[in-house]
């Protein structure tokens, strides 16, 4: 009884659970290799399997030196892992991929890494038949200014290549990269298979500014100091609405003719709640060369002219952004973000960079940070692995399970997920072999499920075009119908339907000025959606409001009908197709319209209780035209509104809603337009309590004074 006592007391102290796993150390550092995890702590080295169990473990402490290893990198090629450390002036290790206990080769009075708690990026660089360890890390003798001090390395990797393995050597000469820039860190760096190209990303900080730089190196070449003097280099610069020069984290988005990276930028300031942001770059072309850095050899290090990267989009923004990663389905593309307070962050991305509504797939109980890289199964990209001070946890990103119908598989805009017609569940494709996958086309983020237009002919008959956001890896059945109450609405000469269109032709008689409800449903296999459809003679829509072509033009175009941007006149349009986008089809009479823009000056108060509070004061300028309040946190898909009240010129009352968490919200004014103006931000804490007070007994005259204690 006392021996299974003590084992129930070691399963739970380690927490070997599944898909969690407690060390006995703060991790470090962990790697993923195809087959498997090599997780480092303060004293250990574990070899895991994908499913989190341990195989293998291997002390790196010395008694008589402490150790600290500072680089690990599977060389899967080779069957090795490489590693190397601080004990003993320096040393690298080849280990057995498959057992890390076994050493295959060892080399003492090597300093490889950095020797302090500096950050370094170590990867296998190099062709099939040149592969090099690349290793970028600032040089700890680097204190005078205007001194060069090596930052890129390139080692050999094999006994075969020329001085033997680990040799710094190049064709008899040093091939290395050289900084003038004392205070440098290195924050990542990847090897592109085709074509070869290395990319190194570090920040730097002189006395008048901090800069996040990129490195590329055409790594094709088969000999070092060709490698080397490939060099190339660019600043990257984020953001538009503010300074964020750190670079905290980043990855690579898998690309056919572009390299899109994407980057987690910082301005240092925990305070903000935008504090941190990820942007998205192009960075195919890198060109030329930044102060600081150069080739060993080269009389100047870099020249004055710096050449600069802006970001392609910037798709996120939040307080303490720690970690990021990617995978790409098609055209989409799914962000999965590592936060400073523990939580995991899924974001979709469509083909323009459009952000959808950020989800979180989990958060750690005491809110501590996401570990800088995360790594996904390299079997099953379902899972990711992330790291949270002693653990280890293998977290699902995809749960399209949860989803039982069609509806809501397609209302989830997951594009990892999707409707297996043979199963009868939403799936990911690879769960759903030999027959039809119906999921979300590329354009879904902009698209409702059902669009629909009307046309018009000359035989006073009306032709109701409808479809569906949907796309399919083959040809499930599909069949549509179109009740107005009991009655069938269709007149029955519309051809057969075909996914993922259909369409119904009726009189025009049946249609009144009023409009004219619609059921349609379409049925896919075994799945029925149905929706209520108004539709409006075309001719008729007029508005009268001081906005009126605007208003006009979205009630069109949302009715199925055309918009003449020319006459500013609804009528019927002339061909079957999508449903246009309202804000595509009328945003350029937002520009026609007058009216002052509104600004937001302050808030009255701006920190609250999550229960909320009514009558705040907001003072600004220009507040004739706003018509309510919008108030939305980073997480929240669907923004709150409030309505306005005592309203002036230069300042209007409104009741802000409760919310269940803690945390800063976004504050702005939206005008007529639905335009929102202003980014003021509002503070939700928890409610003052009250535990105590001191003294608790007093005279009736004292005048000592009482402390409240909560």
């Amino acid at each position: 009884m006392r021996e299974n006592l003590l084992g129930i007391l070691l399963l739970l102290k380690y927490c070997i659970c599944g898909d969690v796993h407690d060390f006995d150390g703060d991790i470090k550092d962990f790697v993923v290799g195809n087959s498997k995890l090599f997780v480092l702590t303060d004293h250990r080295l574990h070899q895991m399997s994908l499913d989190l169990t341990e195989e293998k473990s291997k002390d790196i402490t010395k008694t008589s030196e402490h150790n600290r290893v500072n680089i690990l990198v599977p060389f899967d090629e080779n069957s090795t892992l490489i590693t190397c450390g601080t004990f003993n002036n320096g040393y690298c290790e080849v280990l057995d991929i498959n057992d890390i206990t076994n050493s295959i080769y060892y080399e003492s009075d090597l300093l490889i890494g950095p020797r302090q708690d500096e950050k370094s990026v170590a990867f296998i660089a190099g062709t099939s038949s040149s592969r090099y360890l690349l290793v970028g890390k600032k040089d700890e003798d680097a204190k005078l200014k205007n001194t060069r001090y090596s930052v890129v390395r390139l080692l050999s990797t094999l006994h075969s290549q020329p001085g033997g393995i680990f040799s710094k050597n190049a064709e008899g000469s040093d091939a290395f990269i050289e900084s003038t820039v004392t205070d440098v860190e290195f924050v990542d760096g990847f090897q592109r298979v085709s074509p070869s190209e290395s990319y190194l990303f570090l920040n730097t900080k002189t006395d008048s500014e901090r800069k996040v730089l990129i490195l590329w190196m055409n790594s094709s070449k088969g000999k070092k100091t060709e490698i080397i003097r490939s060099l190339q280099a660019s600043r990257i610069r984020c953001c538009s609405d503010k300074a964020r020069p750190v670079l905290v984290a980043s990855t690579v988005i898998p690309s056919v003719n572009r390299v899109i990276w994407a980057g987690v930028f910082s301005a240092q300031n925990q305070q903000d709640p935008e504090n941190s942001a990820l942007a998205l770059y192009d960075i195919s072309h890198v060109k030329g060369r930044v102060k600081g850095f150069c080739v060993i050899g080269e009389n100047t290090c870099g020249s004055e002219n710096d050449t600069e990267l802006q970001p392609l989009s910037v798709v996120f923004k939040y307080s303490s952004m720690s970690a990021v990663a990617v995978v790409r389905s098609g055209s989409w593309i799914v962000l999965f973000i590592g936060t400073s307070d523990g939580q995991l962050i899924k974001l979709v991305l469509d083909e323009k960079f459009t952000p959808d509504c950020p989800t979180v797939l989990f958060k750690s109980d005491d809110e501590r940070a996401v570990f800088p890289r995360m790594h996904f199964d390299p079997v099953d990209f379902r899972y990711i692995y992330i790291a949270v001070k002693k653990q280890l946890r293998r977290v699902s990103v995809v749960s399209c399970a949860k989803y039982i119908t069609l509806k809501d598989c397609r209302a989830a805009l997951d594009p990892l997920c999707g409707w297996c017609v043979n199963t009868h569940r939403c799936s990911t494709r690879d769960e759903c072999s030999n027959t039809s996958w119906v999921s979300i086309p590329k354009n879904s983020l902009q698209t409702r499920l059902f669009s629909f237009q009307m046309t018009e002919n000359s035989s006073r008959k009306i032709t109701l075009h409808l479809s569906l956001s949907l796309e399919s890896t083959g040809n499930p059945a599909f069949s549509c119908t179109f009740n107005t109450g009991t009655m069938n609405l269709c007149d029955g000469s519309d051809p057969p339907a075909v996914f993922p269109n259909c369409s119904c032709s009726f009189s025009d008689q049946i249609l009144y000025t009023g409009g004219l409800r619609v059921s349609a449903t379409v049925t896919i296999e075994d799945q029925k959606i149905t929706e209520t459809l108004t539709l409006t003679n075309c001719s008729s829509i007029t508005e009268n409001s001081p906005i009126a072509s605007y208003t006009q033009c979205v009630q069109c175009v949302s009715s199925g009908c055309h918009w003449s941007s020319s006459s500013k006149r609804c009528d019927w349009t002339h061909g079957s197709g999508l449903q246009l986008h309202t804000q595509d089809e009328c945003k350029y009479l937002l520009s026609e319209m007058v009216f002052n823009k509104p600004e937001i000056l302050s808030l009255e108060p701006n920190k609250v209780s999550f229960h909320g509070r009514n009558n705040v004061l907001l003072r600004g300028r220009n507040l004739e035209s706003v018509s309510k309040i919008r108030i939305q946190g980073d997480l929240e898909c669907i923004p709150k509104e409030s309505p306005v009240f005592d309203r002036s010129s230069d300042t209007l009352r409104f009741h802000i809603p409760p919310s269940g968490t803690k945390g800063t919200v976004k504050v702005c004014v939206v005008t007529l337009d639905d335009r929102c103006h202003g980014n003021s931000i509002i503070t939700y804490s928890s409610q003052p309590s009250c535990t105590g007070i001191q003294p608790t007994v007093s005279w009736s005259r004292s005048r000592l004074g009482i402390m409240f204690l909560g």
